[in-house]
């Protein structure tokens, strides 16, 4: 299919914060999918248009990237890539930057409640004792069992940094 060349009439801000095109065969498209397409050809099926400097005005060409849309979302909620391309985040109550995989899933009830929230395996392992009442101490089979330290966890690695 041949690209054809479009040319713009019209260009203002929208009230959610993008710049929008008015093409003169009528179609409205949002500027930084306009771009992308100028340089790249169509948008690949199923990608989005993400800003990466989060400025939903800034159009420069190298500020935008193309997105998968639940790679989209990640990078909107926080996370980021390291070079290897693995995703990381940081823990709501260590604060630690830890790989994505080293969050517990999401579980829900029945009734939709949420029971884990956006903790590393170690903090919401914390969590759940400290909800159940869990005092941390010695069990008679296992050995020893680390309680909740000064930091707040449980977890001996948490105390001696690693």
């Amino acid at each position: 299919m041949a690209h054809t060349r479009k040319r713009i009439k019209y260009r203002w801000k929208s009230p959610d914060g993008y710049i929008h095109l008015s093409t003169d065969v009528g179609e409205i498209i949002g500027e930084h999918r306009h771009v992308w397409e100028c340089a790249h050809g169509p948008i690949p099926d199923g990608y989005q248009i993400h800003h990466r400097d989060g400025d939903r005005t800034n159009n420069k060409l190298a500020n935008l990237q193309a997105l998968l849309p639940g790679d989209h979302k990640r990078a909107h909620c926080g996370h980021w890539t390291d070079p290897d391309g693995r995703w990381w985040k940081r823990c709501t109550t260590c604060h630690r930057p830890t790989l994505e995989t080293e969050f517990p899933t999401k579980r829900y009830r029945a009734d939709g409640i949420r029971l884990t929230r956006g903790n590393c395996k170690t903090c919401e392992r914390d969590r759940q004792r400290a909800k159940s009442g869990w005092k941390g101490g010695t069990h008679p089979k296992f050995g020893r069992h680390y309680g909740p330290s000064a930091a707040g966890t449980t977890s001996r690695a948490h105390t001696l940094g690693r």
